[in-house]
């Protein structure tokens, strides 16, 4: 095929991606806000974006600055929230647009990095597997910087594979450039520096086999230069704002997972002050292993097995089966990806495996020190990336032993993936276009809207969804994006930072009350309002009491429904 129709049909391919991203983009907005794909962290980032192209500075509630976001992304939503006239849903769906087309770029990197080492039906196949499957579609969709931060690091590693790694002696200006790049990765998220680190050691380790002079490790000096350059006047700006190295939201992340240990059942409350113990950290790695499961190419499997275990009755055996062949899995692709030193035409594939080391550092990283179990969905997003790409060199391998088999076992393998294909794409679909609410911060912003007074202030923990869409003065409690909350947290003096703020609603869910205000479940019966119990399906187990005694109007049944839907913004565009 001439080289121009294979640049028009990749062309085409791109735009089929980004038509489908943009399609699952714009659902309608109570959609996108309930059913999964917008995180209340989300909304964090949103509301900062608003404060930002206000006027107001870098702030959630108009009050407190805070650095609990990542710079890059929220910076990049600052002109649509200036260009929006004041609409809340209009620049939500710019972001996600935004979103739509760095998914369908990084879609072209995983293509371009696998090419080098695969063929292209394997590359295509590696690079469709990625796109289309359920854990990339919702969390490019999530409202948050997970493509952005996916797509730098992209392309600092396509960069890497094609301009140096492969030279002798590259020029400084290379190195210059991959700095930049690694900057902008670090600027999207602040553990992308375990990129930085998994770039350099893998350098350095193939200077000594290359027996390069030691004069040339100077020209390794332009990577951090290169970091500094981008992630320098942010650093300095936390540490001049917030006497920390760390944002906001780092800082508390690690303190909530700790203080969340009940919650998920991962240990006693105390662990906020006393430390992780070895349960609580065993606990997560488990955890964090078994999000390893959704990597693109296997989700549909280990889906598989389960719904068909819950057919069966038989769930929890299910289960258990595929989390043995999960790690049989991982034992079988640890073998593999060692015999390739000895199979000629693939010790090339070595290259990459700095991106495996990048992997193991993140797994590391957030299973042994800043947990955080309900967020590793989106924390390990670079991983699926790695996982992408490493698939392609797999299927390559598996179209290869395909030409050497007989007749009837390549049928079988033609059934086989076609069976897979079939499975993919139903599960692909209904995980694009689902309708099943999970989050009920949307309908929890109208709730509050139709119970509590304007000139209320609210505190709440969980608060992003509700204090962007909601027309209430609404303070975050839990120190994400609050650095004066996050210290009474600590220090246990919350119940003096409500009345320092004059805090008159407190709203959270139930376990949340209890674990930081001591609320007992008798006390919360007696003198907190249960919310909208009737209407949401299933109830949203939060409830909200007047720090003054006084119980919040119980407004229930089809009157608080049609309240909060006035007041909400539009389902439809």
């Amino acid at each position: 095929m001439p080289n121009r129709y294979r640049l028009a049909a990749a062309a085409c391919a791109l735009l089929l991606v980004l038509f489908f991203h943009l399609a699952v983009a714009w659902q309608d907005f109570a959609t996108i806000s309930s059913n999964g794909f917008l995180y209340d962290d989300s909304f964090y980032a949103f509301k900062i974006a608003r404060s930002i192209a206000a006027g107001q500075g870098m702030t959630f509630d108009g009050v407190h600055p805070t650095t609990g976001f990542q710079p890059l992304y929220v910076f990049l939503l600052v002109p649509a929230f200036m260009a929006s006239g004041g609409d809340p849903v209009l620049p939500i769906y710019i972001a996600l647009s935004i979103l739509a087309l760095f998914t369908t770029l990084t879609t072209w990197l995983v293509y371009r990095i696998a090419r080098r080492y695969a063929g292209v039906a394997a590359s295509a196949a590696a690079a469709a597997i990625w796109t289309l499957s359920p854990v990339v579609i919702r969390q490019s969709a999530n409202g948050l910087e997970t493509a952005v931060a996916a797509f730098m690091i992209a392309l600092a590693a396509c960069y890497y594979l094609e301009n140096v790694r492969p030279l002798v002696e590259p020029k400084p200006a290379r190195f210059a450039v991959l700095g930049i790049l690694l900057g902008l990765v670090v600027i999207s998220r602040i553990d992308g520096i375990f990129l930085v680190m998994a770039v350099t050691l893998d350098y350095l380790i193939l200077m000594r086999k290359r027996r390069v002079a030691g004069a040339a490790v100077m020209k390794l000096l332009l990577l951090p230069l290169g970091v500094l350059l981008f992630y320098g006047p942010w650093l300095v700006y936390n540490v001049v704002e917030s006497g920390s190295p760390l944002q906001d939201s780092g800082a508390a992340t690690r303190f909530l997972s700790l203080a969340y240990a009940s919650y998920f059942d991962y240990g006693p409350e105390n662990l906020a002050g006393s430390g992780p113990n070895a349960s609580f950290i065993w606990g997560h790695v488990v955890h964090s292993v078994s999000v390893m499961k959704v990597i693109p190419a296997a989700h549909v499997v280990f889906r598989a097995i389960d719904k068909l275990g819950a057919m069966l009755g038989a769930g929890g055996a299910f289960h258990a089966a595929g989390n043995v062949l999960g790690f049989l899995a991982l034992l079988g692709l640890g073998l593999r990806v060692r015999g390739w030193r000895r199979e000629p035409g693939k010790s090339n594939r070595s290259e990459i495996y700095f991106l495996f080391l990048f992997s193991g550092l993140l797994l590391a990283a957030y299973s042994l020190y800043i947990f955080g179990a309900f967020f590793f969905l989106r924390y390990y997003f670079p991983v699926f990336f790695a996982a992408a790409i490493l698939s392609a060199l797999l299927l390559q391998d598996l179209f290869d032993w395909y030409h050497k088999r007989s007749l009837f076992a390549r049928r079988a393998l033609v059934a086989a993936g076609a069976a897979y294909v079939i499975a993919f794409a139903c599960f692909s679909w209904s995980q694009s276009f689902r309708t099943r609410p999970l989050y009920s911060y949307y309908d929890l912003a109208g709730w509050i809207d139709a119970n509590t007074r304007e000139d209320e202030t609210i505190g709440i923990f969980q608060c992003g969804t509700i204090g962007y869409l909601s027309n209430r003065r609404v303070i975050n409690l839990d120190g994400k994006v609050n650095r004066e909350a996050f210290e009474a947290l600590k220090t246990g003096c919350l119940e003096e930072y409500l009345q320092s703020e004059k805090i008159d609603v407190v709203v959270d869910h139930a376990k949340i009350l209890r674990i930081f205000l001591g609320i007992t479940p008798e006390k919360m019966r007696s003198s907190c309002t249960q919310i909208v119990p009737e209407y949401m399906k299933p109830p949203s187990g939060w409830v909200a009491f007047r720090r003054s005694g006084e119980e919040i109007e119980d407004i229930s049944g089809r009157a608080a429904l049609e309240r909060a839907a006035a007041i909400l913004p539009p389902a439809s565009r």
